[in-house]
């Protein structure tokens, strides 16, 4: 199946390797394209007729049969790379309101009433959400650096809960430019099951994949 989906985060994993996802707008939901069996190589945003970015309008075929969705990771879908078009791009401003025309009301209503703290960060107990991407406005948020250089934001989401030193992983700097903002556009996504030592139990990790926040 032919589809045309926007481009909304494109994540560094390790050396060389990168995550990207999408929003279909004809079918209104988001898109992970996978690589089965490997992983999309930093090379795959210039190999095409024009470069992919954020806002880039792609067109690619997702007509394999085999599925790769779990919950809460329900947005994979196996794609054809030699398929791949760029059609259209949008400036930041462009992609702010976009984001910002998707944006779901709070983080509970993307990742369902599963939510749970530890240690103040926000997490899913294995097998539960209901999806892994989507988007808030943050009626209030500030992004910053810790201690090991690391980007991190709070914010606080439009039904008053506040969420505290998440990690930015959004690969391009603008979208993790240090600062204080109000009603932001804000990506979020889960991790992949995560142990983060022995005496815990595998977790999907809240994460932000970047702040929105162009003029």
């Amino acid at each position: 199946m032919i589809c045309r989906i926007i481009i909304t985060g494109i994540t560094n994993m390790s050396i060389g390797y990168i995550c990207v996802s999408g929003y279909d707008m004809a079918a209104r939901k988001y898109i992970r394209p996978i690589i089965p069996g490997s992983h999309i190589k930093e090379s795959f945003l210039s190999s095409y007729n024009s470069p992919i970015d954020l806002g880039s309008t792609i067109e690619l075929d997702l007509s394999y049969s085999e599925t790769l969705a779990s919950p809460p990771h329900i947005e994979d879908n196996p794609f054809d790379t030699s398929t791949v078009k760029v059609l259209d791009s949008m400036t930041r401003v462009q992609f702010r309101s976009f984001i910002e025309s998707i944006a779901d009301d709070s983080v509970e209503s993307i990742f369902g009433y599963e939510i749970e703290l530890i240690n103040g960060q926000p997490i899913l107990p294995e097998g539960s959400g209901t999806r892994s991407l989507g988007a808030i406005m943050g009626r209030k948020c500030t992004v910053y650096c810790d201690h090991m250089g690391k980007s991190r934001c709070d914010f606080v989401d439009q039904s008053g809960y506040e969420y505290r030193h998440l990690p930015i992983v959004g690969r391009d700097e603008w979208i993790k430019k240090p600062g204080n903002y109000l009603d932001v556009p804000i990506r979020l996504s889960l991790t992949r099951l995560f142990q983060k030592d022995d005496d815990s139990e595998p977790m999907y990790w809240m994460q932000v994949s970047g702040v929105i926040a162009a003029q």
